[in-house]
């Protein structure tokens, strides 16, 4: 079993590092020129699109969101560790994987609800055919985006609550992924 959820995961891990996270950051170099060149034409012609701000704030929240995956799965997340390193300095080493575990499904548990709950949203701003504050742009494409980062980052912990629970049993699994800093599986 762990050979083929180990398998599933370099997959997806490639998929998110190599597409999803290009893509983001190619997103967020586009929505970079567009700013710069949203700059020139107000200072240099006296003019702008009406829709390049909207396009700016929701293409590079967009890029920001989907990059999130990425981070999480590299397990690079900004957290606050003083407690749980100090636990496991002491011994507490299964008490620290046990929280990590929780902390893990807690959240797969609200990735999984923003991702359920957003579906109904992006479904009734198509219906509607909701626009950005511009007025030129439809809004379901960015919800879109947001619902896609959602289920890439309830993914993510799906496959790294795996990892914890077959640690607090004493396995070792993706190693070759990265663990929590300083916590050896």
């Amino acid at each position: 079993m762990d050979m083929i959820v180990d398998k599933l995961y370099r997959v997806f891990r490639y998929l998110l590092d190599n597409v999803i996270g290009y893509s983001a950051i190619m997103i967020m170099l586009a929505g970079t020129g567009l700013a710069i060149s949203e700059v020139a034409r107000r200072y240099i012609f006296k003019t702008v699109f009406d829709w390049g701000q909207d396009a700016v704030t929701y293409g590079m929240v967009g890029a920001i969101f989907l990059y999130f995956a990425v981070t999480q799965a590299r397990r690079s997340h900004l957290r606050m560790s003083a407690l749980m390193d100090v636990l496991e300095e002491r011994g507490w080493t299964r008490f620290v994987l046990v929280m990590r575990a929780l902390f893990t499904t807690l959240g797969l548990a609200i990735y999984c609800a923003i991702a359920y709950w957003g579906w109904a949203t992006m479904e009734r701003s198509m219906e509607l055919g909701r626009k950005t504050y511009s007025m030129v742009i439809v809004i379901w494409p960015f919800q879109a985006i947001l619902l896609a980062a959602f289920v890439l980052l309830a993914l993510v912990c799906l496959f790294q609550l795996y990892q914890d629970v077959r640690a607090l049993m004493g396995k070792k699994v993706f190693e070759w992924a990265p663990v929590e800093e300083g916590i050896e599986i």
